[in-house]
C-alpha cells in the first residue's frame, strides 16, 4: 500500500514502515504483531474525514496506531484539542511499556486524547451513566466473547444517532459470535454499516471480495439507528 496514504501522520507512516517502537524502559518491539492493519487505519482515517466525528473512542490502544489516526484526524478538521478521542487500555504500562503513549508524544497529539488505563467494563458503565456520546468508536481490546458482548451493549447505548462502531478481528470466533448476536437480536439498533468505499481500493481486491462473499472480513461495521430500549419480553433469536 502506498505508504504517502499516511502522510498526514510521519509517525503512524514510519510505524507502519519499521514495525518497530521503543517503551519507555528501552524495550524493543519488532513486527509489531498487535498494530491495526494498514486497511483498518486507512478506513478509520476515511470514515472519520468524511462523518466529521466530534467525539471518538476505541477499546484497545496498544502501540497507538489507531490512536494516532483519531487524533491526527481531529486536527486535521479543525477540532481545538480538547481530549476529544478516548482510547481505554489496561495493559498500556503492564504489557506495552507505554509504547503508544510514547507514540503520541512524539506525534504531538496528546492534547486530543484522553487516555485511560481501565478495563472497558468499568469504564463504559460510568460513561452511560455520565451521558457521554460518541460518533465513531473502534473495539479492539479483548477477544473473549463476555469481553466483546459487555464492549458491544454499552457501546450500543453510547453511540450518537447515526454514530458507527467498527470491530477488528471479526472472524475470530469469540468476535464473530457477538457480532451474529448484534445481526439476529439488535436489528431495530444496529444496523450494517458497508465499509467499501472507506478502503482504499474501494473494496475492489480480489481478496478482499472473496472474504466479503465468504463472510470473513476482518473489519465489520454498524450504524446507529435509534436508543428505543427492548422490550423486557423481546422476542430472542438464536444466534
Amino acid at each position: 500500500m502506498n505508504p504517502e496514504l499516511f502522510s498526514f501522520c510521519p509517525e503512524l507512516q514510519q510505524l507502519i514502515a519499521s514495525r518497530r517502537t521503543v517503551g519507555r524502559s528501552g524495550k524493543v518491539f519488532e513486527g509489531v504483531g498487535a498494530l491495526s492493519s494498514v486497511n483498518n487505519l486507512f478506513t478509520i482515517r476515511s470514515l472519520c474525514m468524511e462523518l466529521k466525528p466530534k467525539q471518538t473512542m476505541e477499546v484497545g490502544f496498544c502501540f497507538g496506531g489507531s490512536g494516532l489516526v483519531f487524533t491526527a484526524s481531529h486536527r486535521d478538521l479543525g477540532h481545538a484539542p480538547q481530549r476529544q478521542h478516548i482510547a481505554l487500555d489496561p495493559f498500556q504500562s503492564s504489557v506495552w511499556d507505554d509504547a503508544g503513549i510514547l507514540t503520541m508524544e512524539r506525534a504531538r497529539l496528546t492534547d486530543w486524547l484522553d487516555f485511560r488505563p481501565s478495563f472497558s467494563s468499568f469504564e463504559l458503565p460510568a460513561m452511560q451513566k455520565n451521558g457521554c456520546r460518541f460518533d465513531l468508536v473502534y473495539i479492539d481490546g479483548s477477544h473473549l466473547f463476555e469481553d466483546v458482548f459487555v464492549d458491544a451493549y454499552f457501546i450500543s447505548k453510547l453511540l450518537a444517532q447515526g454514530g458507527v462502531v467498527l470491530f477488528d478481528d471479526s472472524t475470530d470466533p469469540h468476535v464473530a459470535k457477538v457480532l451474529h448476536f448484534i445481526q439476529t437480536n439488535f436489528t431495530k439498533i444496529l444496523t450494517p454499516f458497508p465499509l467499501e468505499c472507506y478502503r482504499a481500493d474501494e473494496g475492489a481486491s480480489l481478496k478482499y471480495r472473496l472474504a466479503r462473499l465468504l463472510g470473513r472480513t476482518q473489519l465489520i461495521a454498524f450504524q446507529k439507528l435509534s436508543d428505543n430500549e427492548r422490550p423486557w419480553n423481546a422476542r430472542f433469536a438464536n444466534f
